[in-house]
């Protein structure tokens, strides 16, 4: 059945709304600042000591290069800290991981992020999961009393070893984003999902939007869809589900999106565009309002993609398409700002 259109007075009004909600989002993100913790556990051999440390670099430099999130507010604790001591703060043990959240709590503001993402295995038994470091072992209860320091700001932990599913429920919260290579703490295989989440940062091709950010959502959809995929080339049973869970209930979803029940605080956590501080716009204050105006086109898409299902599908698509537009535009105003080298 053909849907009606919004009238234009509806449709105008949403239009305005959705303008002047872009504006409000470009002046909170002045204020907010993206902390990231990248922690890799025990390899277990040369193998995956080497795949989880490239992965860690990788997320480490798209992070900071390509999303504009400052060097001093990514951390990366590793095996072998010794190694590459430019590269890895500190050794990955219970205890450094655990002084890493109380420095970053101390230094937050009240409306910054939290983003940890965890690379290597997990073990489990019949009493708790468990992320395998340097020493003890990381547990969930280890890590929700490590996030209590963080009461106001919006979270996000990225597990990506095997039995990760075991962390889910017991750290899911509110204003809480968790996302797990796997369904429980059973599946205790070793788990591609880690390389396809990191490609998803590092890459272009979880960009569903096109609006040059990488919301977690997006990226959790991506290493979902090519963890499937990659099973199914190599001709395997699947043995790993992710699962991802933000609406605080602790169960989690492998199917996520705007109107489904997990999904939507997931689609505002993005990597790039607002999520850039202030002091990081360019000097030329003509390139720094052209700036301005993307994000502002940006946060649009965000609140319009959140209003859906209180839309017409007709207008939504035309909403979203004018807006697209409008940002592909401004894309190529910045372009061609910043290959006249002013």
């Amino acid at each position: 059945m053909i849907r009606p259109r919004l009238s234009a007075a509806v449709f105008g009004s949403l239009f305005s709304f959705l303008c002047f909600s872009g504006a409000m989002s470009q002046q909170a993100s002045v204020q907010e600042q993206t902390h990231a913790l990248i922690v890799v556990g025990l390899g277990g051999n040369a193998e995956y000591r080497d795949r989880f440390h490239a992965q860690a670099v990788a997320l480490q430099k798209a992070l900071t290069e390509r999303h504009g999130i400052p060097a001093e507010y990514v951390t990366y604790l590793g095996e072998r800290s010794e190694t590459v001591p430019d590269l890895i703060a500190d050794k990955s043990t219970r205890a450094n991981v655990l002084d890493q959240f109380s420095t970053i709590a101390q230094r937050a503001g009240p409306l910054d992020r939290l983003l940890v993402i965890l690379i290597g295995h997990g073990t489990s038994d019949q009493a708790e999961a468990r992320f395998n470091v340097t020493g003890p072992d990381l547990t969930p209860n280890d890590l929700q009393m490590a996030l209590m320091g963080f009461p106001s700001q919006t979270l996000a932990l990225v597990h990506t070893g095997s039995a990760s599913g075991g962390f889910l429920e017991p750290l899911s919260g509110p204003n809480r984003i968790i996302i797990t290579a796997t369904r429980t703490q059973r599946e205790r295989n070793a788990t591609e999902f880690a390389e396809f989440f990191v490609e998803a940062i590092t890459g272009e091709g979880a960009d569903l939007d096109k609006d040059e950010r990488i919301s977690l959502l997006e990226a959790y959809q991506y290493a979902r869809e090519e963890v499937a995929r990659f099973y199914e080339d190599e001709n395997e049973i699947l043995t790993e589900h992710a699962l991802l869970d933000d609406n605080g209930d602790g169960t989690g979803s492998e199917e996520v999106g705007l109107t489904k029940p997990d999904g939507s605080l997931a689609a505002t956590f993005k990597l790039g565009g607002i999520s850039r501080t202030a002091a990081q716009l360019p000097e030329d204050p003509e390139l720094a309002r052209l700036y301005k105006e993307r994000n502002e086109i940006q946060a649009r898409i965000t609140e319009l993609r959140v209003l859906r299902d209180a839309m017409q599908e007709e207008a939504y698509m035309a909403a979203m398409e004018d807006i697209l537009v409008e940002l592909a535009l401004k894309n190529r105003e910045i372009r061609a700002k910043e290959g006249n080298g002013l």
